[in-house]
């Protein structure tokens, strides 16, 4: 026995090995066997492209695997649209290899017909499925041949559904002679006798042959049949169940359901009846389930249900059925009913006799009638009934005898009528009831005889003009666990009001004008574990509570409570709802924190100002704290919580949160990290809050929680200059400043000095900011009514902002030092002129605004130093001229604006070498000639400007439309204009001898006059320069060094020792004065006492200073 299960085992395992190696895409499942679910198969489930594919798919299946499957499951492709094909006559094809195939299951795949004989070679087929959803593709149907299913005798199970299907070739199921079930749902099918299942033939002696005598379930819903002709169905004698649902069947033949022997369920809900025939079930006496809901029924023929001894479920639910055609015949003889459906009809009155014959029926719903009247006694046959359902009707009295004889009734719904007034007798004869409804109603206070339901559990009174509750009105329910008064009238709770109610676990007091509830009022109600208190007038729930030692759930938003203090609650709290009051703190006298078991927490839309760790419990999960007034969230405040899951504080007051503020204990490594939600707060962003962009990096250090709503968080930045707050994402580090007057780094040792480098000193009336690691140093002097650029700017500034001053005309080395000096705005300051040395020393400058000033020429020299210049923006200037030596050095130079400037003529050399730069010039005013017009032409469309935008100089037009017409001129005509314009002059006379004759003479005088100069020209240079201080007569490299250096205070420099002053001072200074040179002369002898008696001076730095102000320097060595 023992060796035999160990070859069991390993047998049992070598089967598992091989059903482990499957192709990639397929999976193997188990499912329960067919008729035996205690036993399991195994289902080979794949996922293929096309149903095409599954032959090289399979192919790589042993041929012990292949003999294992006996379940197929083949998804295609649902994605896009690839047509498959199933192929007969192929030897090789996966379905030849599956002999012992029993289920094959097919969906999405996109096959257009079935070919004959197609499943012949799979003889042990029992069920397949074919679902191909061709109605997601209208112009795809399934087309069928006649001998599709010819050779599958076996198959017992054919679902063809969702395959858009118009019709079927006769005889298509008569090979099926097994099949037990057949689905055609979904598909588009009109004509039932198409299908084959009549055997009338021409009538009784010519009967006819029918397919498929043996199937027991037919679904034919959801298509578009219209008809169920006489003998349709007479050769389904053995079908048990008929599914029509979702059809659009208007008529019923009187023989449509003959032969239909067997039929236990019949369903033709939603469709288009308006009648029945009378004698429509008389071939179908064993019906047990029939449903005709959402038809148009107003008709119920007399005698159409008479025979149907067996039915048990009949649903006529959404018809027009009146209480004229449901009377005392119309059910009489369905003796098995148990349910019964007449909800959302026209009924208008119950009569006494209707349901006389209904002695099993257990459910009766009549809701969404007309009822108005019910007859004494009109329930008393329904000696069964269990629930009763009146809801929705016009009820407006329940009188003594309604409801006799129902002493089986366990639930009574009469929510939404119209009723006043319930006789104190009226629920004598249902005391076993335990639901009872009266929602909607028009009581005016709690019923009178409704202490005689000693069973009832749930009583819904909610809704109606209740205006007192005292502890007689629910005396006697002592098995009441649930109450609703909800949407009353009640203005106070007194003592003991509910203290009848031993049992009582839920009640809700929810939409009330309650403004005070005494304390101890619920003390006679230890069961209690939910209580609704929302939107009532509450302002005080102190001592109300603290008893409940059961209370689980409580809610007590939407009230007006002043105050609040978690002592005055029971420990066994775990949900609380508290928002929309007037709380401004969270009281905790007591520090009853650990004690607590709230679990969820909301005081949303209150007035609380701050929160800290004494007013957050430590079992808290979720806590709801947004729409507050929360100026300040203490540090630590959420740590040692150590269940915290959600907690949201969006749309407070915030402005300043310290990272100790969300700091956590350490979370464990197989727990999420808190959920946090702060959006909506007006966060100052400053240096102290940088780390809000670094939070959700943080959660490798598991103290800090993820902040799911950044997104939506905004920022006031210290340094906005007037800017509307802004995207968090959409900052940088270095936007996160705060203010300084002074620093000094601890590196620093001469702070203690003038002119100290290191030192930081804000310039006055200026403001300064730094970012947390001083790496960001900005000076805003914007509208600070300087005249000149502030001499104490710090070194290490790398942004100042002076825009809004008169600084005029900026001298040379007004910036030098600053060489961390990226963006410099200088705009709106009334600038008429650069120097060439204005920059210098500024070679980081990556942004310069120079917009809206005065500037009339750029002479090229201004931007020498700028060679990283990203952005420079001169608009709105007076610019007319534009050296072609200005943007050259520029070669990283990606945005360039001269808009609205007065620069008349396009000059190719203003073309930058930097990478694709964004040059805009509209707004000026263009010479609009071809000839210039043409080289702009080709920058325009290089840059992908817009000429439309840019005007010519002495007219309207645009520059495009110019263009335009010189596009459109003939050159050869032209030319030739012009050469008759110019011979037919009259001051020519049509000749042009006399214009040459003129220009020679010309040309000969300019050529005298040049060598006369060129003999003098050193006589000539230095009248011009002592008359007018002009030098002529130079090189151009020299002319152009001189330019550039214009602005020097001297020309030269001189350092002599004793010995060589005299021919310093008496021979070479005098000679070169005399020539117009300005010098600055120094002994070295001076300068060394100099240094000894001025000890601050740093004589290297004095020097070099003076060497900086001058063209040259002369050393004379003897």
């Amino acid at each position: 026995m023992f060796l035999l299960l160990v070859v069991v085992i390993e047998i049992e395992a070598r089967s598992l090995t091989s059903i482990e190696a499957i192709p990639r895409g397929c999976e193997w499942q188990m499912q329960p066997v067919e008729n035996n679910e205690s036993r399991e198969e195994p289902v080979l489930s794949c996922k293929i492209r096309t149903i095409n594919s599954a032959d090289s798919l399979l192919g790589n299946l042993s041929q012990s695997q292949i003999d294992r499957v006996t379940v197929l499951r083949l998804e295609c492709s649902d994605v896009l649209f690839f047509e498959s094909s199933l192929e007969t006559g192929n030897k090789h094809g996966f379905l030849s290899s599956l002999r012992w195939l029993k289920e094959l299951k097919l969906e999405f795949c996109k096959i257009r017909n079935i070919p004959s004989g197609v499943l012949t070679q799979l003889r042990q087929l029992r069920r397949f499925s074919l679902r191909s959803h061709n109605s997601d593709w209208s112009s795809m149907t399934l087309e069928l041949h006649p001998e599709s299913f010819r050779g599958m005798g076996e198959l017992r199970s054919l679902d063809l559904g969702d395959n858009n299907i118009w019709s079927t070739p006769a005889d298509l199921f008569c090979p099926l002679y097994s099949l037990t079930h057949l689905n055609l749902t979904l598909n588009k099918l009109q004509d039932l006798s198409a299908l084959g299942f009549s055997d009338w033939g021409n009538g009784p002696l010519a009967p006819g042959r029918a397919c498929v005598s043996g199937l027991e379930i037919l679904d034919l819903s959801h298509n578009d049949i219209i008809a169920l002709p006489d003998n349709g169905l007479s050769g389904l004698r053995s079908l048990e169940e008929l599914h029509l649902e979702d059809n659009a069947v208007s008529t019923l033949g009187d023989r449509a359901l003959v032969g239909l022997t067997s039929l236990h369920t019949l369903n033709l809900s939603s469709n288009c009846l308006v009648a029945l025939p009378p004698e429509l079930f008389q071939s179908s006496r064993d019906l047990r389930h029939l449903y005709l809901h959402n038809n148009s029924l107003s008709v119920l023929a007399p005698g159409l249900l008479e025979g149907l001894d067996q039915l048990t479920v009949l649903d006529l639910s959404r018809n027009e059925l009146s209480s004229r055609w449901v009377n005392r015949d119309t059910f009489s003889g369905l003796v098995r009913l148990v349910v019964l459906n007449l909800a959302h009809n026209q009924l208008t009155r119950i009569d006494a006799n209707v349901f006389h014959d209904l002695y099993t029926l257990q459910i009766l719903n009549l809701e969404h009638n007309n009822v108005d009247f019910i007859a004494d006694s009109a329930f008393a046959e329904l000696k069964n009934l269990h629930a009763l359902t009146l809801t929705h009707n016009h009820i407006t009295r329940i009188e003594a005898y309604h409801f006799s004889g129902m002493y089986a009734l366990n639930q009574l719904l009469l929510d939404s009528n119209k009723i006043e007034y319930i006789h104190p007798q009226t629920f004598e004869n249902v005391t076993n009831l335990q639901d009872l409804g009266l929602n909607g109603n028009n009581l005016g206070g709690v019923p009178v005889g409704i202490g005689k339901l000693r069973f009832l559990k749930t009583l819904d009174l909610g809704k109606n003009h209740i205006e007192i509750v005292t502890n007689s009105s629910f005396e006697g329910l002592d098995s009441l666990y649930g109450l609703r008064l909800v949407d009353n009238h009640i203005v106070n709770i007194s003592r003991d009001a509910f203290s009848t109610l031993p049992s009582l676990q839920v009640l809700n007091l929810a939409s009330n004008k309650i403004k005070y509830v005494e304390q101890s009022a619920f003390a006679s109600n230890p069961t209690l574990k939910a209580i609704r208190l929302d939107a009532n007038e509450l302002s005080d729930i102190s001592g109300v509570f603290t008893n409940l030692q059961s209370l689980v759930w409580l809610n007590v938003s939407s009230n007006n409570l002043l105050w609040f203090d978690f002592s005055h609650l029971p420990s066994s709290l775990e949900w609380l709802d508290m928002h929309d009051n007037e709380i401004t703190e969270l009281g905790n006298y007591y520090d009853v924190r650990s004690t607590l078991k709230i679990k969820m927490l909301d005081v949303s839309f209150n007035l609380i100002t701050e929160v800290h760790e004494n007013c957050v419990p430590n079992s808290v999960e979720t806590l709801f704290l947004n729409n507050n007034r929360i100026t300040s969230v203490h540090p630590n405040t959420f740590f040692k919580k150590f269940n915290l899951e959600k907690v949201v504080l969006y749309g407070n007051d915030i402005k300043y949160l310290d990272l100790a503020a969300l700091s956590l204990d350490t979370v464990r490594e197989d727990k999420d990290l808190p959920q946090f939600y702060i959006g909506g707060n007006p966060f100052y962003c400053d240096c102290r809050m940088e780390w809000l962009l670094r939070i959700n990096h943080l959660s490798n250090l598991r103290q800090y929680p993820q902040v799911l709503d950044l997104d939506t968080v905004t920022c006031e930045l210290a340094h906005s200059r007037g800017a509307p707050p802004q995207a968090l994402l959409s900052l940088k580090p270095s936007q996160f400043l705060c203010p300084y007057e002074t620093h000094c780094f601890a590196l620093c040792h001469c702070c203690d000095f003038d002119a100290c480098d290191c030192e930081m000193t804000c310039p006055t009336n200026c403001t300064c900011y730094h970012d947390h690691t001083w790496s960001s140093n900005v000076v805003d002097c914007s509208n600070a009514g300087y005249t000149t650029v502030p001499e104490k700017i710090p070194m290490d500034a790398t942004e100042i902002y002076l825009d809004g001053n008169n600084l005029g005309e900026l001298g040379s080395h007004v910036f030098i030092g600053k060489k961390k000096l990226e963006v410099l705005f200088l705009n709106n300051s009334n600038v008429k002129a650069v120097h060439n040395r204005t920059f210098n020393g500024v070679k980081s400058l990556k942004v310069l605004h120079m917009e809206n000033n005065n500037l009339e020429e750029l002479r090229g020299f201004e931007f020498d130093q700028l060679e990283k210049l990203n952005e420079l923006y001169l608009d709105h200037n007076r610019i007319s001229y534009v050296s072609n030596q200005t943007f050259k050095k520029m070669h990283k130079l990606e945005v360039l604006k001269l808009d609205e400037n007065k620069i008349i003529d396009f000059v190719p050399h203003w073309e930058v070498s930097g990478v694709a730069p964004r040059v805009t010039l509209d707004g000026n005013k263009w010479s609009c000639d071809c000839s210039s017009l043409g080289r702009l032409e080709i920058w325009i469309r290089e840059t992908g400007g817009d000429p439309a935008r840019l005007f010519c100089e002495d007219r309207e037009d645009s520059v495009a439309d110019v263009i335009s017409r010189c596009d459109n001129k003939d050159n050869a005509i032209a030319t030739s204009v012009i050469q008759r314009e110019v011979l037919n002059n009259p001051l020519l006379g049509g000749s042009y001898v006399p214009l040459l004759a003129a220009t020679l003479v010309a040309v000969i005088v300019f050529c005298l006059l040049a060598a006369v100069a060129f003999v003098f020209r050193q006589d000539v240079r230095l009248w011009a320069h002592s008359k007018y201080g002009i030098r002529i007569f130079q090189d151009a490299a020299t002319a152009h060094d001189n330019k550039d250096e214009r602005d020097r205070l001297y020309d030269c420099y001189m350092v002599y020792s004793h010995k060589d002053e005299e021919l310093a001072a008496r021979i070479i200074a005098p000679e070169l004065e005399q020539l117009g040179h300005t010098l600055c002369l120094h002994n070295r002898l001076d300068l060394i006492m100099y240094f000894f008696t001025h000890t601050n001076v740093n004589g290297p730095e004095f020097i070099s200073t003076r060497t900086d102000l001058s063209n040259f320097t002369e050393l004379i060595v003897s």
